[in-house]
């Protein structure tokens, strides 16, 4: 049997308790048991993302309390409501119905006028302090954030976190259903001046309606903090209605300018040392009946830290590769002393190893990279990032044991060490690549990466152009993608990005490239895979390769 095929054989009998036979009734059984485990994991999966969807809906419905934004509409969807407001914003609430026996996230109103996070009715606490909803932080509370929720994978209990998904803490609520319990009981319309937003703790929130005689100045595509490099401008479309006067309020050291539908927004050289880093850009708008409201940006800055793989910018505390024997104190202690076959990705005895290939750039950008596991070793044959020095233009060394030379003289910008990525899954039968290599953070903490610069290998260079024996050259419909997925720190995928590294053989990259990654936004981790369009019947055909160096990330402490 098939090596894959035995271990999904294997899996089932331990999923479901019994081994395969061949007996049809049993395989029809096999078959609506999986059917129904399907549905029930996507069922809870939803139920997740409705649920931390609800709180997101509590925080934006408070923010536009606070901030005199009305509702412009309220537009009622088979999964709840969608809620439009004057600011641009907008939130969905979900349906809930019985049967999760989900804890319950709520606001309760503070003396300063402020509304405070609450679980099952208690205030929500860190260290003593009750947690804001928004805003800056009330006089007994800590700074403003979104409280995320999540299902333990392994006891089914609900997990809270506060802390962007860094630690979580059970409510001690077991997931007893398929149907969450929505945040909110009712959202009232039958007002023509109010909305009513009763939440399921009973609380009530009632914001204005938008009206022909009240202003509306509806920044666009400003969702979050937004992030600036020092002395960046940016431009937002800006919708306005009715609108006879404003201002502007901003944190010191700030531009900002209005005019024709746009507002552009400037942030603080890094040499100003009295600049704010963060805050809160205003624009309070008036109407001719001198009703008013504010529309608001969060800003900040950040600075970038890069990682080089670089000897003279080696950071890490030293740690030793047991299954090597091999001490590494700086980068290139990681790179292998062969590139195919060598001892530290492939073990001694070339077939993998029981620890993995790992490395981190600790006290700098902190990202790390653990050589995934396939079939129950670790080795480079089943995917990775490796660190590497080696470098070719001669195409006639375009094979498997070139595979970590560069097509180049080296890194990015001249540099001597970088990275060589190899895996790939596509769907194939043929592929059995469990999982994808992958950057994450080792200090636990989700941030933006900006960018980082690839480049094709020698070894995929000499595929594109000339083929080999298992694979064709790049013929005029041919391509290559880079894809990396992120996910934030409950696994929940914030985005993907592709680059092409070639397209058609007159479009290969032939020099380090920048891949913006900033669109993944803040993640905890993000997956690389290589795709493309040839495939020789066994799925895809080209080397999947690609070099990469000089990653940045985007800090904000």
């Amino acid at each position: 049997m098939d090596k894959k095929l035995l271990n999904w054989a294997v899996a089932l009998t331990v999923a479901f308790g019994a081994p395969l036979t061949s007996c049809s009734d049993d395989h029809d059984d096999l078959w609506h048991s999986i059917d129904n485990l399907d549905n029930r994991v996507k069922a809870l999966e939803k139920m997740v993302n409705d649920a931390n969807s609800d709180i997101a809906a509590i925080q934006t419905i408070v923010t536009a309390l606070q901030q005199q934004v009305t509702v412009t509409a309220v537009t009622e969807t088979a999964d709840g409501y969608t809620i439009k407001f004057s600011d641009g914003k907008t939130a969905t609430i979900s349906n809930g119905r019985d049967g999760t026996n989900a804890p319950t996230i709520g606001l309760k109103a503070g003396d300063d006028s402020l509304y405070y996070w609450t679980l099952n009715g208690e205030l929500m606490l860190i260290d003593g302090k009750p947690v804001c909803a928004t805003g800056p932080k009330g006089e007994a509370g800590l700074p403003a954030l979104t409280p995320q929720i999540r299902i333990n994978p392994t006891n089914k209990e609900w997990e809270i976190s506060t802390d962007g998904g860094t630690t979580w803490q059970s409510t001690g609520v077991i997931a007893n259903g398929t149907d969450g319990d929505s945040f909110f009981r009712s959202v009232n319309t039958s007002d023509p001046s109010f909305v009513v937003f009763t939440l399921a703790d009973g609380t009530e929130i009632k914001l204005a309606r938008y009206d022909e005689t009240a202003p509306m100045f509806a920044i666009k595509d400003c969702e979050g903090v937004q992030q600036f490099a020092p002395g960046e401008s940016r431009t937002f479309n800006v919708e306005t209605r009715n609108v006879a006067d404003f201002s502007i309020a901003k944190p010191d050291g700030w531009g900002v300018a209005y005019s024709e539908n746009a507002i552009k927004i400037t942030a603080p050289t890094a040499e100003n040392p009295y600049a704010e880093t963060s805050g809160t850009v205003a624009v309070n708008v008036v109407s001719q009946s001198g009703k008013a409201v504010i529309a608001k940006v969060s800003v900040q800055t950040y600075r970038l830290r890069i990682l080089t793989f670089e000897d003279a910018d080696t950071k890490f505390t030293p740690f030793t590769l047991d299954y090597c024997n091999t001490t590494v104190s700086k980068w290139s202690d990681l790179i292998d002393s062969k590139q195919y076959g060598g001892p530290m990705l492939y073990g001694d005895s070339g077939m993998g190893m029981e620890t993995p290939y790992e490395w981190a750039d600790e006290n700098n950008t902190f990202l790390a990279h653990t050589m995934p596991m396939t079939y129950g070793s670790y080795c480079y044959w089943s995917g990775g990032h490796a660190i590497t020095n080696y470098a070719d233009t001669d195409l006639k060394h375009g094979d498997f044991s070139h595979q970590l030379s560069v097509y180049g003289d080296g890194g990015h910008n001249g540099s001597a060490n970088f990275a060589m990525h190899y895996g790939y899954i596509d769907g194939s039968s043929f592929n059995m690549t469990e999982h994808l290599p992958a950057l994450e953070f080792s200090d636990g903490k989700a941030r933006v990466i900006d960018h980082m610069w690839v480049m094709n290998s020698t070894y995929a260079m000499n595929c594109y152009v000339s083929g080999n024996g298992l694979t064709a050259k790049i013929g005029p419909d041919d391509w290559v993608q880079l894809i990396a997925t992120g996910y934030d720190s409950a696994d929940t995928k914030t985005g993907e990005t592709k680059f092409y590294m070639c397209n058609g053989p007159d479009n290969i990259v032939r020099d380090w490239a920048k891949w913006d990654l900033s669109s993944l936004g803040e993640v905890a981790k993000v997956e690389f895979n290589v795709t493309g369009s040839s495939d020789n019947g066994y799925g895809f055909s080209q080397p999947a390769y690609f070099a990469y160096d000089d990653v940045a990330v985007r800090f904000t402490e």
